[in-house]
C-alpha cells in the first residue's frame, strides 16, 4: 500500500476552492515526492468554473459567480456534484501514462464507485465536436464518464514539471433551469445525474468513491488539512488571484488592464 493524503472540505466559495487546489499542486511541484493528495469537495453556492483559456463574456449575463480555473476546458455550473481533486507526481504508477493515461485511470475508478451504487457507466471513446459550445458538459472528451449516452463527469488537467491536477465534478443532480440560464436548453439534453439512475445519498456516494479511489490506487488514505506551506499559498492566491475579477473575466493578460481602469484618475 502507497501513502495518499484525503483532504475533505465542505462547500466553499469558487475562488477559496480553486486557491486550493492550485496551492496543493504548487507545493507538490516545488517538493518531488511529496505524498500525493486526493481531495473531495463542495461549493457553498452556484458558481460558473471556466477554463484557463476560456472567454469569460458569454457566461457573465446569468450574473453567478464565475472563477477561472488553472486547468483547461470549459465551463462548468458548480451546484448539485461532488467534486474531486487530485495531485499526483507527472512519474508516479499509475499516472506516469501522461495525460489520457491520467484520465482513463481516474475515470475507471469514478466508474467503479458508480457500479457499486447500481449505475452502469461506460467510458467515452472519442472526443466530440464542442462545436463552440460553452459548456464542459455538452460534449464528451475521451475516457469521461457517460450513464445513458449522457456525460455525468466532466474533468480537467493541468501539469507542471513535476506534479500535475485533475479536477472534476462527478453530477449528483441537475437543476434544468440554472443550466438553461447559463449555457441554454440544449445542454440539459446532454447530461445525466447520479440521482436519476440511484437512491444513494451524497455522503454515501462521497465514501463510495474514496474506498474505490484507495481500492484502485491500493493507496492508504490518511485524513489531513493542509499543510502550512499550503495554507499561506492559498491565501495569497485567493485574494491575489480567484478574487481579482480581472484575472476571473479575462485572465493573466486582462488583469492589470482591469486594475487600471478601477484605478482613480
Amino acid at each position: 500500500m502507497v501513502r495518499w493524503r484525503l483532504i475533505t472540505d465542505p462547500g466553499l466559495r469558487g475562488a477559496e476552492n480553486m486557491a486550493v487546489d492550485e496551492a496543493v499542486l504548487r507545493a507538490a511541484d516545488s517538493a518531488p515526492g511529496a505524498v500525493p493528495t486526493l481531495r473531495v469537495y463542495g461549493w457553498s453556492e452556484p458558481t460558473v468554473s471556466i477554463g484557463y483559456l476560456q472567454k469569460a463574456l458569454p457566461l457573465l449575463s446569468s450574473g453567478l459567480p464565475v472563477v477561472r480555473r488553472i486547468t483547461g476546458g470549459r465551463a462548468v455550473l458548480h451546484d448539485r456534484e461532488l467534486t474531486y481533486s487530485i495531485v499526483a507526481g507527472t512519474e508516479e504508477e499509475p499516472f506516469a501514462g501522461g495525460i489520457t493515461g491520467a484520465y482513463s485511470f481516474i475515470s475507471r475508478c469514478i466508474m467503479e464507485a458508480l457500479k457499486e451504487a447500481g449505475v452502469k457507466a461506460e467510458f467515452a471513446r472519442a472526443t466530440g465536436n464542442p462545436g463552440g459550445k460553452d459548456a464542459c458538459f455538452h460534449t464528451p472528451s475521451r475516457y469521461e464518464v457517460l450513464v445513458d449516452g449522457r456525460k455525468l463527469v466532466g474533468s480537467s488537467q493541468r501539469r507542471f514539471k513535476n506534479s500535475f491536477l485533475q479536477h472534476g465534478s462527478i453530477l449528483l443532480g441537475i437543476d434544468k433551469g440554472m443550466n438553461s440560464l447559463v449555457f441554454g436548453p440544449e445542454v440539459v439534453g446532454r447530461m445525466a445525474s447520479l440521482s436519476e439512475f440511484s437512491a444513494i445519498g451524497e455522503t454515501e456516494f462521497r465514501d463510495s468513491f474514496v474506498r474505490a479511489m484507495s481500492r484502485g490506487l491500493q493507496a492508504e488514505f490518511t485524513v489531513s488539512g493542509l499543510s502550512e506551506k499550503e495554507a499561506l499559498l492559498k491565501e495569497e492566491l485567493q485574494r491575489t488571484r480567484y478574487e481579482d475579477a480581472g484575472w476571473n473575466i479575462s485572465g493573466a493578460a486582462g488583469r492589470e488592464a482591469h486594475r487600471d481602469a478601477l484605478s482613480p484618475s
